[in-house]
C-alpha cells in the first residue's frame, strides 16, 4: 500500500460498514470510538476524507489528532487544550468561554469540553493533561513572518504561554523549493491549508494538496516540496523551545527601578 496503512485500512473497513441500523448521533460516536484504542507512532498522511481520530497517546507528549467533518461533540476533555483549524467552510464553536463562529482559514486554542457544528472541515490536535489559555484568530496570512529554512517562513500563531508548552504554527514553502531532510524531537500534526507539494519519508513521496492531514512521529526524517504551486501548512507543535519563563519575560524585563531591571532584582522579585 502506497499512502494507505494499518489505520487507514480501518478507515475503510468502517466507511464500508452498513450501519444505516443506527442514528446519526450514534454514527458519530462510533466513528471516534473506533479509532480510539489505535495508539500509534506512525507516519500518516492522507486527504480529509473521512471523520477519524488518531490517538498518539504513546508519544513523548500525549496527543489525540482529529480530522471533524461538520459536527462533533468532546465532553470527556476537562484537563485537556485542543487547537483547531479550519480548513473549509465554517461551524459554530461552542465551550465554556461562549458561542463563536469560526469561518474557513481560523484557528483556535480550547481548553475542556467544546463541540462544532456546521457545514465545514476542522483539524483538531489535542493536547493531553495541559491547560491552555482559549484563543481565537486569524484568518492565515499568504507568508510566514519569520525566516526558516531552505527559503522557507513561519508564524507562530498561537505563542506557549511558558516555554516548552504547546504551540500552534503556519509553514509557507515557497514555489521551486525542497526542504533539507530533517527531523523533529517532538510529534507534529498538521493540515495542508492551500497549495500542492510533496512530503518524502523513508516510505517514500506522498502527495500534498489542500486538505492533505498528516502525522509526524518524533525524529521522522522528512522534507516538504512546493513544486510549481507553493505550500501553506498549519502544524501542531506539543512542545516549545522558547517562550517566556519565570525568571525571563516581558513584564518582568522591562520593569525598572532606577536603571535596573527587576530581573536582576531579587529582593523585589515574587518567589
Amino acid at each position: 500500500m502506497s499512502i494507505t496503512n494499518k489505520i487507514t485500512v480501518q478507515i475503510e473497513e468502517f466507511a464500508n460498514e452498513d450501519l444505516s441500523y443506527v442514528s446519526d448521533e450514534e454514527v458519530k460516536e462510533s466513528t471516534f470510538e473506533i479509532f480510539t484504542n489505535t495508539a500509534t507512532q506512525e507516519f500518516y498522511c492522507q486527504r480529509f476524507l473521512e471523520r477519524t481520530l488518531l490517538d498518539y497517546t504513546m508519544a513523548g507528549h500525549p496527543s489525540i489528532a482529529r480530522w471533524v467533518i461538520n459536527s462533533i461533540k468532546v465532553d470527556d476533555s476537562e484537563n485537556d487544550t485542543h487547537f483547531l483549524f479550519v480548513s473549509s467552510g465554517e461551524v459554530t464553536l461552542k465551550s465554556n468561554n461562549g458561542e463563536f463562529l469560526l469561518r474557513e482559514n481560523s484557528f483556535a486554542a480550547v481548553p475542556g469540553n467544546f463541540s462544532l457544528d456546521g457545514s465545514g472541515k476542522v483539524l483538531v490536535a489535542t493536547l493531553l493533561n495541559y491547560t491552555g489559555l482559549f484563543t481565537i484568530g486569524g484568518p492565515i496570512e499568504s507568508r510566514g513572518r519569520l525566516n526558516y529554512i531552505d527559503g522557507c517562513s513561519s508564524t507562530v500563531l498561537i505563542n506557549p504561554l511558558r516555554r516548552g508548552e504547546p504551540c500552534l504554527n503556519f509553514l509557507y514553502v515557497p514555489p521551486g523549493i525542497s526542504q533539507t531532510p530533517h527531523t523533529h524531537p517532538s510529534l507534529r500534526i498538521g493540515l495542508v491549508a492551500s497549495g500542492s507539494g510533496t512530503c518524502k519519508v523513508d516510505e517514500g513521496t506522498f502527495e500534498m494538496e489542500a486538505g492533505t492531514v498528516f502525522c509526524l512521529p518524533e525524529n521522522k526524517l522528512h522534507s516538504f516540496s512546493a513544486i510549481d504551486n507553493s505550500l501553506s501548512i498549519i502544524i501542531y507543535h506539543p512542545d516549545s523551545d522558547v517562550g517566556p519563563t519565570n525568571d525571563s519575560h516581558t513584564m518582568l524585563n522591562n520593569t525598572f527601578v532606577g536603571k535596573k531591571s527587576a530581573k536582576v532584582l531579587d529582593a523585589i522579585r515574587t518567589r
